[in-house]
């Protein structure tokens, strides 16, 4: 009985172990997203260059269904 015992704890150990490393990994991740979000939106430039990548976007997708006509 004992035995289970001791192999519950350490399988409720090892869990809750790599719990607390996924959600550090996760809290990274948004962190560092975060960040990107500020660098893009404190660009002045933002808008323009979304439009521009847009238009770019539209006309490379045209251009690849006529292609393919």
């Amino acid at each position: 009985m004992l035995e289970i015992i001791i192999i519950l704890c350490m399988v409720a150990g090892i869990v809750w172990i790599i719990r607390k490393v996924w959600a550090e990994d996760r809290a990274l991740d948004d962190a560092a997203l975060d960040q990107a979000w500020r660098i893009v939106l404190d660009d002045p430039n933002y808008v323009d260059r979304r439009r521009h990548e847009e238009r770019k976007r539209i006309v490379d997708k045209a251009g690849a269904v006529a292609a393919n006509r």
